[in-house]
């Protein structure tokens, strides 16, 4: 019986060091989402679920630009991982907001009908924005200790995509006109 238990905790560590996912495209992200915005992170706080078996946290945002959808306020995003009642829960490929970071955001309803939303493609649908003086504004969606396959393939790493701010929200605007 400890064997079992022994094999059953090293096989969920191995998967919790890293997470597994197919690529999506910006097109295929658009097509998913309910409400794709631009938004500035607030606060954050995390919360045990009613079962008390996984922690999650959530996000409020300020929306900047609306690109797809209707949005109801206060915009609240849901991910899965956190800290709370002296417990954490890592989820890799998992980027957590700060206050004032800025995002462009692919979003759904969350599963638990609770009014908050979370993000399509885990983090391929949260490109974080960086601004620079003198240059146009760049969003990605880059995350470390994210692997993917393509069916087929053999051993692609997905690495994001980093494109211009315009160029993004081009691609948006392209793919919900199809």
């Amino acid at each position: 019986m400890r064997l079992r238990w022994s094999l059953a905790w090293a096989l969920l560590a191995s998967l919790a060091a890293a997470t597994s996912l197919r690529p999506i495209s910006v097109e295929q992200l658009a097509q998913r989402s309910q409400l794709i915005v631009e938004a500035r992170a607030l606060t954050s706080y995390a919360r045990w679920n009613p079962q008390h078996t996984l922690i999650f946290t959530y996000t409020e945002f300020r929306p900047l630009r609306t690109l797809k959808g209707t949005l109801a306020a206060p915009l609240i995003v849901k991910q899965l991982g956190g800290s709370a009642g002296g417990y954490t829960q890592h989820v890799a490929g998992v980027r957590r907001w700060q206050p004032g970071d800025e995002a462009v955001l692919f979003l759904r309803p969350s599963a638990t009908a609770d009014g908050s939303m979370t993000v399509v493609g885990l983090s391929q649908g949260d490109f974080r924005i960086e601004r620079f003086a003198g240059g146009p504004a760049r969003a990605s969606n880059g995350v470390p200790e994210i692997s993917s396959s393509r069916p087929g393939s053999t051993g692609q790493f997905f690495t994001g995509s980093s494109t211009t701010l315009s160029d993004l929200e081009n691609r948006v605007r392209r793919a919900l006109k199809k």
